[in-house]
């Protein structure tokens, strides 16, 4: 299957009627303007949510940008004089991005990035590349630092990686990759609490990247992490129609 180069001028009207209510880019002319078209009008819906993952407002902020490095999860160290390591992957050639809020203040929201590469060639090879650094993320950890004041601060991870069967694109299976964060502090009893699970999916000459993120006392559970899946899926499924 491969992906249409751009929008014929018969779907100029609809596509406009899509981007109703949508935040664009405002540098647009800087981007090549069939792809940044074809892009915005391309993204998931609020209808290719499942409820599972909450109610979300109707509403799509759209961006675009050149490409960059990729980033696929922040390592801490448990040595407080360490700020850690951010693992990330070659460039890409343009990035597009859609983002659902909830409609709920503090809720989770739902965030497809497309990376777009110069070539087939070029996507696989950063896709491969993916698999390996994504394994640095695997690990759990904790730290714990003081202020002057005396009020300590506890930091706590974990981070697993895995292959997502369930979201293949002719044959090649999905990276899925899961991070759990606990942050305390001895003046309050709420703790801050934020999960997200990423799925990486190599389509053509773009890698797909969806995200889900959740802040709450209670971890993500297996019916959501399979709506997550079903939006990666849903997102393929808009990028290619």
């Amino acid at each position: 299957m491969r992906i249409r180069p751009a929008l014929t001028a018969a779907l100029g009207a609809s596509l406009a009627a899509s981007l109703v209510g949508m935040v664009a880019a405002p540098a647009a002319q800087a981007y090549d303007r069939d792809l940044y078209t074809y892009a915005a009008g391309h993204m998931i819906t609020q209808a290719d949510i499942p409820k599972a993952l909450g109610v979300f407002d109707s509403r799509l902020n759209f961006s675009a940008s050149p490409g960059y490095k990729n980033f696929l999860c922040y390592v801490p160290s448990e040595d407080p004089q360490d700020n850690g390591a951010s693992i990330s992957t070659g460039k890409s050639q343009y990035q597009f991005m859609a983002n659902y809020n909830s409609k709920k203040a503090s809720g989770p929201s739902v965030q497809v990035q497309v990376l777009k590469y110069a070539s087939d060639a070029a996507a696989i090879k950063a896709f491969n590349a993916m698999k390996t650094q994504s394994k640095k993320c695997n690990g759990s950890g904790s730290t714990t630092s003081t202020d002057d004041d005396g009020t300590s601060y506890t930091n706590s991870w974990l981070v697993k990686t895995s292959v997502v069967p369930a979201v293949s694109v002719v044959g090649v299976e999905s990276i899925g990759i899961t991070q759990n964060n606990l942050g305390t502090d001895s003046t309050s009893d709420d703790p801050y609490l934020n999960d997200n699970y990423a799925v990486y999916s190599l389509v053509n000459d773009a890698i797909i990247e969806t995200t889900y993120f959740v802040n709450g006392p209670k971890n993500m559970t297996s019916a959501q992490r399979k709506a997550v899946n079903q939006v990666a899926f849903n997102a393929i499924s808009e990028w290619l129609d």
